[in-house]
């Protein structure tokens, strides 16, 4: 009966705290390891005639222990969070902002904008752009600068960068099996 209370007062704080899905890591953490170094603890405490002190020092390691454990899921769980949102922010800013059409980089030059501030738009759009002659002709009847022409040029050799949403594919869990124990057979001689 002793054991049974005892294995109960051990195992009570573990569960009580798996269960427990509106917790932080940090208070998961903390009421795990305090459960289970106070466990420790008493065991250890009572070789040494100390169960309770054994009890209470283990469950103060165990619940600094868990609870640093538990902070340091929750601050890598929160980074990753603000990278999924910035990834995400700068894919929507993409979408709404998009790259400048030829059409775009006209209107500005005929709205007397520098040609320093096209070309900074070019690039902070991350417009890329494959002029044919004809196109070249055509923007130049507009009165987009020859810099600015150039630019856009040299924006084909640009490497655009593709942001993704899509979660990687999960890997393959494989399970391998022990092979079942040898039966050995052994005669009796009457």
């Amino acid at each position: 009966m002793m054991q049974t209370r005892h294995v109960g007062a051990y195992l009570l704080p573990a569960l009580l705290v798996c269960g427990c899905e509106t917790m932080s890591n940090t208070e998961k953490g903390v009421g795990l390891g305090a459960g289970i170094g106070a466990a420790t603890g008493a065991l250890i405490g009572k070789a040494t005639g100390h169960t309770a002190g054994g009890a209470l020092i283990g469950a103060g390691v165990g619940g600094l222990s868990g609870g640093l454990v538990g902070h340091a899921v929750d601050q890598s769980e929160k980074k990753a969070e603000a990278h999924a949102d910035a990834v995400a922010a700068v894919s929507a800013q993409q979408v709404a902002r998009g790259p400048l059409g030829l059409t775009d980089v006209a209107q500005m030059a005929q709205q007397h904008i520098s040609d320093d501030v096209i070309i900074a738009q070019i690039r902070t759009t991350r417009s890329v752009y494959h002029l044919s002659s004809n196109d070249i002709i055509w923007l130049k009847q507009q009165g987009v600068s020859d810099a600015v022409v150039e630019e856009m040029q040299r924006s084909a050799n640009r490497i655009v960068p593709v942001y993704s949403t899509v979660a990687p594919a999960p890997r393959p869990v494989v399970v391998v099996e022990d092979p079942p124990p040898a039966v050995i057979y052994r005669y009796r001689r009457w």
